[in-house]
């Protein structure tokens, strides 16, 4: 576990001074980005470590391998989000586990939530890329407005946005998928009138292009933990 300990601080001292860099390069505060420690497939020791190095936000992609850790540690351990693809039958174990269901994509699933009285903070995930392969909302304004209006209507606290960036080593494009959420967000927040402060972007391989274009929540696992299983 000290062994552990120490890579741990390691890379998250040094994840954070990159934040900062970033954050400094957009005339942004580094105290506005938070790491998200993503500990799929990781031990429960995992998300101790990094509850010890100061993180707070815990991201995992499995509802039931999450649940396990979670009922393990106790669910005030840290803040605990559901960041994978949620399906209509995992809502019921997804809302009594997770304080942040983050990635939602479909009206289904948000009335499902609303049906089982849920308290979970909700991020709506939207497919900026446009890669076929990702899950997610279109990055539609209109259609947007319609699905927030309803998820309001049902009074569910929607706290903003989750993307996935594209994956490619082209700087540019992996910006612009994110600068498009944040203009979305700016626009939707105008148009309802609602502060949608959350933007969930940048993972190991982009989080800082993501700082740079906004992000408040950078989800980080091989950059905190190396490869899975090891």
């Amino acid at each position: 576990m000290i062994d552990l300990l120490d890579k741990v601080k390691e890379n998250t001292d040094s994840a954070l001074a990159e934040i900062a860099a970033a954050a400094e390069r957009a005339h942004r505060k580094p105290e506005d980005v938070s790491i998200m420690a993503v500990t799929k497939t990781h031990p429960a020791e995992y998300i101790e470590a990094a509850v010890k190095c100061g993180i707070r936000h815990i991201g995992e992609n499995r509802i039931s391998e999450g649940g396990r850790k979670i009922r393990l540690l106790g669910k005030e351990f840290a803040e605990f989000h559901a960041i994978g693809v949620l399906h209509r039958k995992e809502v019921r174990q997804a809302v009594r586990d997770f304080h942040w269901l983050d990635a939602i994509h479909k009206i289904e699933i948000i009335e499902e939530i609303a049906r089982r009285n849920a308290s979970a903070q909700i991020l709506l995930e939207i497919n900026t890329s446009g890669e076929s392969a990702k899950k997610g909302f279109p990055p539609d304004v209109v259609l947007l407005e319609s699905i927030l209006g309803r998820a309001f209507e049902l009074q569910l606290p929607v706290r903003g946005f989750l993307t996935v960036g594209p994956l490619c080593s082209d700087s540019a494009r992996q910006r612009k998928a994110f600068a498009d959420l944040r203009e979305i967000r700016d626009s939707l927040e105008t148009r309802l009138n609602k502060s949608l402060p959350e933007l969930s972007m940048g993972m190991s391989d982009d989080f800082t292009l993501a700082v740079l274009e906004g992000s408040t929540i950078v989800r980080l696992g091989r950059r905190l933990f190396g490869a899975r299983g090891n």
